[in-house]
């Protein structure tokens, strides 16, 4: 009951993210960066649920980012659609491979992993699209639009982790959290 009502919350919680990702304008003073949400989600389902469902997780996830980020250029696919889902699963076997720190009440490798994860997912597209362009540019916008969602990721990572924190409560059999440190 509880794994299901945790990939319930986490897609639904994904969905959300994606959302309000959607809804917010890049942000101008750190040269067009975005905010990007969804991994950080992911990453904090992927610390708490079991291994079977952050692959389900993974799967949801990485389609829902591919149809989002689907990218044609002249007839050309330069994002293809598919490669999110390898990135997310292999992004939720590292995450997943911290979740007994997780559950111990050491929030930090949360911390880490979302900025970390955050971060890789623009500079991998940037490598997809340098590749199918044949060629490489890596300027300082390129520089602040992967390392500043990295960051603001790191930054609301403790707020995501108190706001869910709560809710563990109610899944009496088995915590996905511990209530205390």
């Amino acid at each position: 009951m509880k794994t299901i009502a945790g990939v319930i919350a986490a897609s639904a919680g994904t969905l959300l993210a994606f959302l309000v990702e959607q809804a917010l304008p890049s942000i101008g003073f750190l040269h067009g960066a975005r905010l990007l949400l969804i991994p950080m989600v992911f990453c904090y389902a992927a610390m708490i649920l079991p291994l079977p469902a952050v692959l389900a997780l993974a799967g949801f996830t990485g389609l829902l980012t591919d149809l989002a980020n689907l990218h044609v250029i002249d007839g050309r696919v330069e994002i293809a659609v598919g490669w999110s889902i390898v990135f997310y699963v292999i992004f939720g076997l590292i995450s997943h491979g911290l979740q007994n720190a997780m559950l111990r009440g050491h929030w930090w490798p949360f911390i880490l992993l979302s900025g970390l994860g955050t971060a890789a997912l623009p500079l991998l597209q940037l490598v997809m699209i340098s590749f199918r362009r044949e060629g490489f540019v890596f300027d300082s916008v390129c520089v602040w639009r992967i390392l500043a969602p990295g960051m603001i990721a790191m930054l609301l990572a403790p707020f995501l982790h108190h706001a869910v924190k709560p809710f563990s409560g109610l899944f009496p059999e088995e915590d996905l959290l511990p209530r205390d440190y």
